[in-house]
């Protein structure tokens, strides 16, 4: 199994997202780190299951949430690139894919 890095960017999103929900409910931005962590796992365990959209980028769907967690399967590691809400706007994570 391979190791899941994040991007500072994606991390960034990561935080920001479950700060937002803890802030609209006690316990909300909890549920959110939990759900991202099994999405990681899911993306670990089994990387090329999720769906591509682009070449080198897949998505995994939070299952609780309105979250996509966009990524790349390097040789030595996964590299997670964004942490994007579902109705934001589409690739803007795109230019970040040269700094993985």
């Amino acid at each position: 199994m391979k190791l899941v890095r994040f991007h500072p960017s994606a991390f960034a999103e990561f935080e920001a997202a479950a700060s937002n929900y803890e802030g609209k409910r006690l316990g909300l931005g909890t549920l959110f780190l939990a759900e991202a962590r099994k999405s990681q796992e899911r993306i670990a365990e089994l990387p090329s299951a999720a769906r591509k959209v682009r070449a080198s980028i897949r998505r995994r769907r939070s299952q609780k949430f309105p979250y996509f967690i966009y990524y790349s399967v390097e040789a030595d590691e996964i590299v997670a690139i964004a942490v994007a809400h579902r109705r934001r706007r589409p690739e803007y994570w795109a230019n970040r894919l040269k700094d993985t």
